[in-house]
């Protein structure tokens, strides 16, 4: 598997710049294209929770024509946004598959449930990049973000909401053994066989040795991966910060993790580590569930 296609889910706000120059950081890997989507809610479905008995047919459709001059306005600043990104960075457009020896990008829209659409185009894609929440966005990246990381089937790359990613030469993986981490070292291979320096942070304890994390260690040999390792006592409190502490003293520019939950009557709830680096992580993180 490599990574060929890059998913950039704009809504119209002052973070869409950061989630292009994320997925332009990841894509230089392997020239993959980046198909950035503008994402809205219906109009409709927008004022739906303002509808009351007393509201009169003038008043609805004064409520429906703000909201889709409003769904317009963001639209076309996502659009704006996008021009001026791909001219400034010399990106291509392609509006179709096509082998190139660079960066590509295309931009489309999908209007209507935030969660379904995110879905529905994420899963065409390699690799979804979001932001952290963050004051430059709105309500709605929590439903685009649990969307990718729950329901897309596929990585998310979760960047900083106020620094900027840095060219990737060093990665640092967060392995413990699960299915989850073994996941996302699986999506990951493509840039963790193109980094430099590839370390691998463990927390050891009684069910997890240090002869375990060897043998992940020399299992990356096969791809031509002589990575370090860097080991530490599981338990303690602070886990998220220790192992994103640990990545940064490795010079990693990126830390490759699982991403943890559990359903609560139907609702996902993030485990400890996933939710601290969902809220306040400091460092890009690539996730897979």
């Amino acid at each position: 598997m490599t990574i060929k296609t890059l998913l950039a889910p704009m809504t119209g706000t002052k973070a869409d710049k950061r989630v292009l120059d994320t997925a332009l950081t990841m894509a230089t890997f392997t020239n993959a294209h980046i198909h950035a989507v503008f994402l809205h809610r219906e109009p409709s479905d927008i004022i739906a929770s303002y509808m009351g008995d007393g509201m009169t047919t003038i008043m609805m459709e004064s409520l429906i024509r703000a909201a889709e001059e409003q769904a317009e306005d963001s639209r076309r600043a996502a659009q704006l946004t996008y021009d001026k990104w791909r001219k400034t960075n010399s990106v291509a457009e392609s509006v179709g598959p096509s082998k190139s020896d660079h960066v590509t990008a295309g931009f489309t829209q999908e209007i209507g449930n935030l969660s379904a659409n995110l879905i529905k185009v994420g899963r065409l894609a390699d690799l979804v990049c979001v932001l952290r929440q963050n004051e430059n966005g709105n309500a709605d990246w929590d439903i685009l973000v649990e969307a990718a990381l729950i329901d897309s089937g596929k990585p998310v790359l979760l960047a900083p909401s106020k620094k900027h990613m840095r060219p990737i030469q060093s990665i640092a993986i967060a392995w413990n053994g699960s299915q989850e981490a073994a996941r996302a070292v699986s999506f990951a291979m493509p840039v963790l066989e193109a980094a430099e320096n590839v370390t691998v942070i463990a927390g050891t304890d009684e069910d997890f040795s240090r002869t375990d994390v060897s043998a992940f260690a020399d299992s990356l040999k096969w791809h031509g991966i002589n990575a370090t390792t860097k080991l530490f006592k599981a338990k303690g409190p602070d886990l998220a910060k220790r192992i994103q502490n640990t990545a940064r003293k490795a010079d990693a520019q990126l830390l490759v993790i699982g991403a943890y939950s559990h359903n609560r009557l139907r609702q996902f709830v993030f485990g400890g580590v996933t939710d601290e680096l969902l809220k306040a992580g400091e460092m890009p993180v690539l996730m897979a569930h």
